[in-house]
């Protein structure tokens, strides 16, 4: 099988049944498709349509004049004659729906992860052109193939690797700057050697509990400041009953003291919080949480998805209207999960442009794992670029912190720099749409001062939807 590049492994298709399970596999490939398209042409406007509304899963256009359709079909096993009435369907449904919305159709392009037999390809080779002459839309395929193609190219890379590269290689160094572990790293001492040499590398499987998992990658890992307790967190598969993609986060005790069984404690804690949760409100879905004599494992749920800096950035330019209209519309699903948090009095205190997935044709926004929630705040915590002043000295918790990280990320990814800590410009100065108010609310949420920072995310998230409204329909004069 062809590989993308040198030290690229082969895109297997059925990689979308273990990402997303048998019922989510469908969904899965049908997100790929809009990202790839979005990767491929960069000047897609994409649709997620709802439900199949007027048979669309993707497109590049204008609902209002012409468009280009993408069809997803996720038929990873061929195309049968089952499979075939299916196309003809959603075919008959997007032109039908074209008429009576009144939009152009000018491409309608099928996608299925297979290759035809001789049969469906005399099928497609003498329906295709006839549909052409009857309606005057373009027919194409990109079946296994040629997807495999669109995926090879360099502008794909990103969209390749979260959806067939479970394996990252440290050495690729083209990929988009990944945010820094949450926590501060220290060098080992010599006594701790034999734990470091225990590190989870890509490629192994780990048994945890009852389950098997095999990692993505080398796990993130760090050591506590006085060397008592270290954690590590890394994506993974489960390999035994249900195919699931999860998150595993690890604490272990190096040294049996007062702080490392806090510590623990405090491990117990977040997991005991994200199982009552348990998914509720764009937080992550609950596992499992497993125990021995040296160490505390939350296993949750990774949503599918793309990640913020997938979907958004920041890309070191300004965001035009109907992007910033889309974090805008983000961040307010953040501010449910972060309300959800804060009435437990927990904060989440790792906010970034990866700790953030956009799930399902809506694109919701879900957090990857529970970021500090439950955890004591420690000095340096927090991603880099997104800390909260207070996060530099240890004492930052609860709602303040939250919403600073919040709206430096929103900030800046809509204006292509981070904000200052001594003034920062009003976004409005590279989106003049942005309304002013929506602009001075941002801009008290990363005031210095945590007391003067807006910490109500349910009326945050009411702005913010106001604000993807009005930038929807031309922002303000």
């Amino acid at each position: 099988m062809t590989r993308a590049a040198s030290g690229e492994p082969p895109i297997h298709f059925f990689a979308h049944q273990a990402r997303a399970g048998a019922t989510g596999a469908r969904e899965d490939f049908e997100q790929m498709i809009a990202l790839l398209v979005e990767a491929v042409r960069g000047d897609a406007r994409l649709v997620f349509a709802n439900g199949g509304d007027w048979g669309i899963d993707a497109l590049v256009g204008d609902l209002n004049g012409q468009i280009t359709i993408w069809q997803a079909k996720y038929f990873p096993h061929g195309v049968t004659r089952n499979h075939r009435r299916q196309i003809e369907d959603s075919f008959a449904s997007a032109v039908r729906n074209a008429r009576q919305h009144g939009y152009q159709i000018q491409e309608w392009v099928l996608c299925v992860p297979s290759s035809f037999d001789p049969q469906m390809a005399q099928w497609w080779d003498s329906w295709g052109p006839t549909r052409t002459r009857l309606t005057g839309v373009r027919l194409f395929l990109w079946d296994e193939t040629a997807l495999r193609s669109q995926l090879m190219q360099p502008a794909a890379r990103y969209v390749r690797r979260a959806y067939y590269h479970p394996y990252q290689d440290s050495g690729d160094t083209d990929e988009p700057e990944r945010s820094q572990p949450v926590m501060i790293r220290t060098e080992r001492p010599r006594q701790y050697r034999d734990h470091a040499q225990d590190s989870w590398r890509g490629g192994d499987e780990r048994r945890i509990g009852t389950h098997s998992y095999l990692l993505h990658g080398d796990a993130v890992e760090q050591i506590s400041n006085d060397h008592s307790w270290s954690w590590r967190e890394a994506t993974a598969d489960r390999v035994q009953h249900d195919p699931l993609r999860v998150r595993i986060r690890q604490l272990r005790l190096i040294r049996d003291t007062p702080v490392a069984q806090r510590r623990r404690e405090e491990m117990r804690a977040q997991g005991r919080l994200l199982r009552k949760l348990n998914g509720a409100a764009g937080l992550p879905s609950f596992d499992n949480l497993t125990e021995d004599a040296a160490s505390t494992t939350l296993v949750t749920v990774l949503p599918s998805g793309p990640t913020w800096r997938q979907a958004f950035g920041p890309t070191g330019a300004p965001l035009a209207r109907f992007a910033a209209a889309g974090v805008l519309g983000a961040a307010a699903d953040v501010c449910a999960a972060l309300t959800v948090l804060h009435g437990e009095g927990a904060s989440h205190r790792a906010l970034g442009p990866d700790s953030i997935v956009l799930c399902g044709r809506t694109r919701r926004a879900t957090l990857v794992d529970g970021g500090l929630a439950a955890l004591t705040p420690q000095p340096g915590e927090g991603v880099p670029g997104y800390r909260a002043p207070e996060q530099h000295r240890g004492n930052g918790s609860a709602a303040p912190v939250d919403v600073y990280q919040l709206a430096a990320l929103v900030y800046h990814t809509m204006t292509g720099h981070p904000p200052s800590p001594h003034a920062t410009p009003p976004i409005r100065t590279t989106l003049p749409e942005l309304p002013d108010h929506i602009d001075d609310l941002l801009l008290r949420c990363l005031d210095p001062d945590p007391s003067r920072r807006s910490t109500e995310t349910r009326a945050l998230a009411g702005a913010f939807r106001e604000g993807r409204r009005l930038l929807s329909q031309g922002g303000t004069p």
